[in-house]
């Protein structure tokens, strides 16, 4: 809200002096006319009055003269300050105008503040996740570090000579070791121990895979490792449904587990040449064998199954991949069988 002010000229004012000067002329002029009427008055005194009254007026004169009327004083003696030009704005104008930046301003700081506090909290949540993952890391680590020395201490008892082992005996301490060594292989994975395995180039030709395992850990593992290069991966869960496989189509490589219940691998292998040699005369899998023993004795009894090779378990990504490789590397490049 503004203020109008009235500027219009105030009347000006002569000096006092020379306003005092004034009313002694006039009293002389009246003195004057005084000795005019009064007839005996000496014309001595009448002469006096006109020259004193003429000295002030010329006084008066030169009064004016000497202060314009751009310099006359007030009443209270104190001289009419000069009319200036228009202004720059006022202070009060400048910081009303400022007003809206200012707040511009302060909502940038704000902004800006919240900002920051949402990626302490962010930062902070990370080093949370972090951290608790670095902790099931250690936890599954350990894990996996006490399942060691119970492998171990089947192991002494499946080669233990001053105690022997029933059949059956053997057969289930054999496949408890290996359920231990198979969930060994995933704790390692899941805590990132061993780093993964390179990925190939790309294939050309998937060659058809065949995994024959009773366990649902190490059967997930090896599918899970082979589908990453490039295989077409088949699984099987005991020597029946591989044989069912190997009716449909048949496969480049089968990996066979030994120990099974009911048909157990050295069986399945031995099926799975009859079935092969009547159905796919002209193509022959490789057979390799899954197995915790691999003694001198044992690999004799795989050859006589038909089967090639044997994997030892627990095994690794790698050491799986490696060995697959080995025995198809042909198969990369060559066009898709029946």
């Amino acid at each position: 809200m503004t203020m109008r002010v009235d500027h219009r000229r105030q009347p000006r004012r002569l000096p006092s002096y020379l306003r005092l000067a004034l009313l002694v002329q006039l009293g002389l002029l009246l003195a004057g006319l005084l000795a005019l009427l009064v007839a005996d008055a000496p014309g001595g005194w009448l002469a006096l009055m006109l020259l004193a009254s003429a000295c002030i007026l010329a006084a008066v004169v030169a009064g004016v003269l000497r202060h314009p009327p751009g310099q006359a004083e007030r009443g209270d003696g104190v001289p009419a300050p000069r009319r200036t030009p228009a202004a720059a704005p006022t202070v009060e104008f400048v910081a009303a105008g400022e007003e809206p930046l200012r707040r511009r301003l302060q909502n940038l700081e704000d902004d800006l503040a919240r900002r920051e506090q949402r990626l302490d909290r962010l930062a902070a949540g990370r080093e949370r996740a972090r951290e608790e993952s670095r902790l099931k890391s250690d936890y599954l680590t350990l894990l996996g570090r006490e399942l060691l020395p119970l492998k171990a201490r089947l192991d002494s008892l499946l080669t233990a000579e001053d105690e022997p082992l029933s059949d059956p005996q053997r057969r289930t301490l054999g496949e408890l070791r290996e359920r231990l060594g198979d969930l060994a292989v995933l704790l390692e994975g899941i805590s990132g121990e061993e780093p993964a395995a390179a990925s190939p180039p790309p294939v050309r030709r998937a060659s058809r895979v065949l995994i024959v395992d009773d366990g649902p850990v190490n059967l997930m593992l090896a599918r899970q490792v082979l589908e990453r290069q490039g295989f077409e991966v088949r699984t099987a869960t005991s020597g029946a449904e591989a044989l069912a496989c190997l009716e449909q189509v048949p496969f480049d490589l089968v990996l066979m587990d030994i120990f099974m219940p009911g048909m157990d691998g050295m069986e399945a292998s031995r099926r799975w040449r009859d079935v092969e040699a009547e159905r796919y005369p002209d193509h022959r899998s490789v057979l390799v064998a899954l197995t915790a023993n691999a003694s001198e004795e044992d690999r004799q009894r795989f050859a006589e199954a038909g089967l090639d090779d044997y994997l030892a378990k627990p095994y690794r990504p790698q050491q799986l991949i490696e060995r697959v490789r080995r025995w198809l590397p042909a198969q990369l490049d060559a066009p898709d069988t029946p």
